[in-house]
């Protein structure tokens, strides 16, 4: 196990391969020069930073100082002073066909001098299609099914990066080159690749280049007009529904359309829309979604509206239409929209909460005391939920209340065998602040768990029963072993003495911990750390 391949990618941007227990991780550090500012390591260790930052620093470190080291015998400055242009010319030729990283890094550098004889443009598309077939994954590049650890890919990295710096350095047709080039490229080779390698693919490399697109097409050198044609013309291939690039386009395309005063983007969003049958689905959604988007970006709220009202067989469009006729107080309308919307999931309740909540909301409008009884209940029948339980008690009179407060305790207890700890009653008697009641109720369901939750409503009125009960509760849970066991204990020692009387129960607890249980040194160190 160790490193098995360090280099710097590029000036202050190292990488690493590294063997470890679970295969080869790909590790990156960025310094500024003397410290890390950023890193990545694909292991699947659950801290951070993982071991392995801290091995690859001391190595870079390491390899800084051997360079300095070398360069004090000899300089490359002064090495390539007595060499001509054509030998460094030769010289980098040959060793770009061995090396692929020198061969990238000339062509990120010096690649914008060179035009082709045809366009005036350089030929990206080649220099993206070359790069991509030399790639090569197999399954130490994958996270072993954690998502979080995508495939990235150095040589796109760069070239992206590129187009942002041209982006930012007011060259914006040189950035839209290669973002179109890397587009389309990247989309073609991304359809050739292994289901299960395209699974862990970082998903930037769809994004970026849209992102540079929409930054650069304002400016004054780029022909919005032809950007416009490119888009509508080049998202029709398949290739970018399969790459995941559709959606991107099309917001490209709207930004396009809105910039250019175009009507292109509804013609085709109307387009495909004829083309499917269900107009309930979730396809049909997202194409008038796109379709209400551009008309609010094209400040023509009225005509987004208006696909909204047309449209209420898309739950969405029905739930934004009642939340609007509720703050218009059109509240027999909204009622007919959401009664009409249940009854059809007559056989289906699942996600109806929110359509219940908009009935509440009318209720409560109205003060119809019965109906926000029944709908406030409903969100509390299954489970207490505070903001609904406060609604149901405000339905009762003090008196009522009384006698409603029992049979809910009841009904949950109902719920659950009675031997065990029920949150949902708690919960309630802590909403009460019944407090000698919910501290006889965790006293008879003795848990840290519960203790901890709970003794804040009354440890003021009982400091001594409540030091007693943590007492009890900590010296059960300290029969098991474990750092984290110990910890948690000391956690639970500040608790205890913030109560009234704590600091002296705690203090022998600690002793009598030190004398029984000396032989565990994990739990002696941290009870030597926990200061009173």
């Amino acid at each position: 196990m160790g490193i098995t391949e360090l280099q710097e990618i590029s000036p202050n941007v190292w990488k690493v391969k590294y063997r470890g227990n679970y295969g080869i991780y790909t590790i990156k550090i960025k310094t500024d020069g003397k410290k890390t500012v950023n890193f990545s390591c694909s292991c699947p260790s659950d801290y951070y930073p993982c071991k392995h930052i801290p091995i690859v620093e001391a190595a870079i470190k390491e390899r800084i100082a051997k360079n300095e080291k070398d360069e004090k015998e000899i300089t490359l400055d002064k090495l390539l002073q007595d060499v001509s242009q054509k030998e460094l010319c030769d010289f980098i030729v040959n060793q770009s066909q061995y090396n692929q990283e020198l061969k990238n890094a000339v062509l990120l550098e010096f690649t914008h001098k060179i035009k082709n004889e045809n366009t005036n443009n350089v030929n990206y598309n080649q220099l993206f299609r070359d790069a991509l077939d030399g790639l090569y994954f197999d399954y130490e590049d994958i996270g072993y099914g954690n998502y979080d650890d995508c495939i990235e890919i150095d040589v796109l990295d760069q070239w992206l990066d590129k187009a942002q710096a041209y982006a930012n350095d007011e060259n914006p047709v040189e950035a839209m080159l290669i973002c179109k080039a890397f587009i389309e490229e990247y989309a073609a080779w991304y359809e050739e690749q292994d289901e299960t390698i395209r699974e862990y693919i970082d998903i930037s490399y769809i994004e970026r280049p849209f992102h540079v697109l929409t930054q650069i097409y304002p400016k004054q050198e780029i022909n919005i007009k032809e950007l416009l044609e490119y888009c509508k013309s080049e998202m029709q291939k398949p290739k970018y529904k399969r790459a995941g690039m559709y959606d991107d386009f099309n917001n490209l395309f709207m930004g396009l359309s809105v910039a250019t005063g175009s009507d292109d983007f509804i013609t085709l969003q109307d387009k495909l829309l004829q083309d499917i049958t269900d107009k309930s689905s979730y396809d049909a959604k997202n194409i008038l979604q796109r379709k209400i988007d551009f008309y609010k970006s094209n400040k023509q709220p009225e005509k987004a509206w208006e696909i909204i009202e047309n449209n209420l067989q898309i739950e969405d469009f029905r739930k934004e239409c009642t939340k609007k006729f509720i703050a218009e107080k059109k509240l027999k309308e909204a009622k007919k929209l959401i009664n009409d919307f249940i009854s059809q999931k007559a056989n289906n309740s699942w996600g109806l909460d929110l359509w219940y909540e908009l009935k509440l909301q009318i209720a409560q409008k109205e003060n119809d005391i019965p109906e926000i009884k029944r709908l406030s209940f409903r969100f509390i029948e299954s489970g207490f939920k505070i903001q609904y339980y406060n609604v149901y008690k405000k339905s009762f009179t003090k008196e009522e209340w009384n006698e409603a407060v029992e049979k809910l305790i009841q009904h949950y207890g109902k719920r659950y065998n009675n031997s065990w700890f029920n949150s949902d009653i708690a919960d309630v008697l802590q909403a009460e602040k019944q407090e000698e009641r919910l501290l006889k109720y965790i006293e008879k369901h003795l848990h840290v768990d519960n203790l901890e939750k709970y003794h804040t409503v009354f440890s003021a009125s009982f400091p001594e029963k409540t030091i007693e009960l943590f007492k009890e509760a900590i010296d059960n849970y300290a029969q098991t072993t474990g750092r984290e066991i110990y910890e948690r204990i000391v956690k639970l020692f500040d608790k205890m003495v913030k109560i009234t009387g704590g600091k002296e129960v705690v203090s022998a607890m600690i002793n009598h911990y030190k004398i029984i249980y000396k032989n565990r040194s994990a739990m002696m160190g941290i009870l030597n750390k926990f200061k009173i």
